[in-house]
C-alpha cells in the first residue's frame, strides 16, 4: 500500500469519530502500512525508517488525526526496543511487523528475580495506544543489597493485565491511554531486558528514546497545527461575521493573523527538519549522537511544540465562535494540541535544561542522556 493510498483510506475515518480509541479501519490501515512500527529493526522484518522520513510519515497522519498519529510515534518508538530482546524471543513476539505495543510511565513498579524469573508488580498509567496493542511493556526498579537500583523492562501479552480506562479528556482522546496493573506476575528472564545504547546498534538507535519520543511529538504538534491553521484560511475566506458585508478575509486584522500563523508554522516545521536532517547525518557519519546534537534535537523537539500551540492558539482566537463547536475540526485541534503541550516533552522547563548547555554548565538529565 502505497503512503498516499493509505491516507486516502484514514481520512473520513479519522474526521469522523469520537471515541477513547481509533476506530478500527483507521488501525487495520495503519497495521497494514506497519504504522504502529515504523522504527523496528530490519532483523526482525521492521521498516527501520530513517529518522527523517519517519517524522515526516508521523506529521502527515497527525494533520489527519492527532490521536493517530500520536499512536504512529508511540508505537514505533517502543518497537525500537525489540533490539534489546534475545532474537529468539522477539521474533516470537513481532511474528509480523504489524504487532504493536503500549506502555506508559509508573505510579508504582517493583520487580524482584526468582530463579530464572522475574515476579512483577505495579501499575502505569499514559498507555496510548493500548486498545490495540498485542502486548504491554512495564518497566520497573530492581532493588540489590549493595547496588544501586536498575530500570528492568519487562514485556507481556495484554490479557495478563488489568486495564482501566482514566483517560476522560477533552484532547488525544483517541489514543485511549488508560491505565494498567499486574500483580505479582511472573516473567521469564528472557522476556526482560534493560534499555541502552550499544555501539554497535545501527545509526537510528543511537539515538536516545527520550529525544526519538520529542522529535515524534513535535511532528505530531506540526501536523496538528497544521491542520487547524488549514481549516482557519478556508474559513476565513467563506465567513461574513455579522453586521458586516465582506468575508473576513478582506480584513487587514485577518491577514496579519494569518500572515503571522503561517510565518511561525513554516519556521517551526523548517527548524525541526533542518536540525533532525543535520543530527542525522552526524549520527550516520559516527554511529553516535553527541551531547551537541541530544541538546540541538531536546531543543527542536520541545520548542516546536510550544510554536506549534502557539499557531494553533492565533487560528483558534481568529476563528471566534466557529471554534468552540465539536463539529468543527479547529475544536478537535485546539483540544488535541493543549494535551500536547502538557506532556513531559513539551514542557516549557525544558528550555532551562537547553539553557544550562549553552550557558557551558553541567547538564544531567535522563531528558537529554
Amino acid at each position: 500500500m502505497s503512503v498516499l493510498s493509505l491516507f486516502d483510506r484514514i481520512k473520513d475515518q479519522c474526521m469522523n469519530y469520537d471515541d477513547s480509541f481509533l476506530p478500527d479501519d483507521v488501525v487495520h490501515a495503519l497495521r497494514e502500512h506497519r504504522g504502529f512500527s515504523l522504527l523496528l529493526p530490519e532483523a526482525l522484518g521492521g521498516p527501520q525508517m530513517p529518522f527523517p522520513d519517519y517524522l515526516h510519515f508521523v506529521q502527515s497522519v497527525a494533520t489527519l488525526d492527532g490521536s493517530a498519529g500520536w499512536c504512529v510515534a508511540q508505537g514505533s518508538v517502543l518497537a525500537s526496543l525489540a533490539r534489546l530482546l534475545p532474537y529468539e524471543t522477539a521474533k516470537k513476539i513481532w511474528v509480523s511487523p504489524d504487532v504493536s505495543i503500549a506502555n506508559g510511565p509508573p505510579v508504582r513498579a517493583a520487580t524482584r528475580r526468582d530463579g530464572n524469573d522475574f515476579i512483577l508488580s505495579g501499575c502505569w498509567t499514559f498507555s496510548s495506544g493500548i486498545n490495540h496493542s498485542d502486548w504491554l511493556l512495564g518497566v520497573a526498579s530492581l532493588k540489590q543489597d549493595g547496588q544501586s537500583p536498575r530500570g528492568i523492562w519487562h514485556i507481556f501479552k495484554k490479557d495478563k493485565a488489568k486495564i482501566i480506562n482514566t483517560w476522560q479528556v477533552a484532547g488525544l482522546k483517541g489514543t485511549g491511554s488508560y491505565q494498567f496493573e499486574v500483580e505479582e506476575l511472573s516473567i521469564p528472564a528472557e522476556m526482560t531486558f534493560e534499555a541502552g545504547i550499544r555501539k554497535d546498534d545501527p545509526h537510528l538507535y543511537q539515538i536516545p528514546m527520550n529525544l526519538l519520543f520529542a522529535c515524534g511529538f513535535a511532528s505530531v504538534a506540526l501536523g496538528v497545527s497544521r491542520a487547524a491553521l488549514n481549516f482557519a484560511i478556508d474559513r476565513v475566506k467563506k465567513k461574513i461575521k455579522r453586521l458586516d458585508r465582506h468575508s473576513m478575509s478582506d480584513s487587514q486584522l485577518t491577514q496579519d493573523q494569518i500572515g503571522r500563523a503561517e510565518g511561525l508554522w513554516q519556521s517551526a516545521d523548517s527548524y525541526l527538519r533542518y536540525q533532525v536532517s543535520a543530527v542525522w547525518e552526524d549520527v550516520c557519519r559516527e554511529n553516535s549522537c553527541s551531547l551537541e546534537n541530544r541538546v540541538k534535537l531536546r531543543l527542536a523537539g520541545t520548542h516546536t511544540i510550544r510554536q506549534a500551540k502557539e499557531v494553533t492558539d492565533i487560528v483558534y482566537d481568529l476563528c471566534s465562535t466557529d471554534s468552540i463547536f465539536q463539529r468543527n475540526d479547529i475544536q478537535r485541534r485546539f483540544q488535541d494540541i493543549h494535551v500536547i503541550s502538557q506532556h513531559l516533552q513539551g514542557r516549557p522547563e525544558i528550555y532551562s535544561i537547553v539553557g544550562r548547555h549553552y550557558l557551558g554548565m553541567p547538564v544531567n538529565s535522563h531528558l537529554v542522556n
